[in-house]
């Protein structure tokens, strides 16, 4: 019985000291990839402003998991424009453009599993010297649970690859349809 005392007391000091250290990760998570297309910015710009363009180069697409399915509210494009998702492999989510500018990018809310996970993702541009450095960026909070702040620990390591894939098809898609 001393024994089983002891092995009760060292796992409930673990968990404790892990619930701890959990509060002292960081609430806010940063996700960032970019990449130079050989092209304008107002070339580059319908295919991140308007939304039904995605499924064409997005890493969460059809070709990945044909379960999804995509649905649009609002405007075809622009402020106020929303792409919603369902899928079996990414689960359910919402998306939509709250700044979008030819010259400087494309803002929006991104929300997931009915707006239990929310974040703000963007797409700037940048002059370069062989055409447009864009950047894909995600931002979000994470909860007070231990769970959820270990997890941020990891977002750029799950997210940044399927960035890096987007903006590969994004930069094929612009430089082989332009004019």
């Amino acid at each position: 019985m001393k024994l089983l005392k002891k092995v009760l007391l060292i796992v409930g000091i673990a968990i404790l000291a892990l619930v701890l250290v959990a509060q002292l990760l960081p609430g806010k998570y940063h996700v960032e990839r970019s990449v130079t297309i050989a092209a304008k910015p107002e070339i580059i710009f319908p295919w991140i402003n308007e939304l039904k363009q995605w499924p064409e180069w997005s890493p969460w697409r059809a070709a990945k998991d044909p379960t999804i399915v995509y649905a649009y509210e609002g405007p075809e494009s622009g402020v106020g424009a929303i792409s919603k998702w369902d899928s079996k492999q990414w689960g359910q989510g919402e998306m939509k453009v709250i700044e979008a500018s030819p010259a400087s990018g494309v803002k929006f809310d991104l929300s997931f599993d009915k707006g239990k996970y929310a974040c703000v993702g963007t797409f700037s541009f940048e002059a370069a010297e062989n055409g447009t450095k864009v950047t894909w960026a995600m931002d979000g909070n994470v909860s007070r649970n231990p769970l959820d702040r270990f997890f941020s620990l990891f977002m750029d390591s799950f997210t940044g690859p399927d960035f890096e894939e987007g903006l590969g098809n994004l930069k094929k898609k612009v430089e082989t349809k332009q004019p």
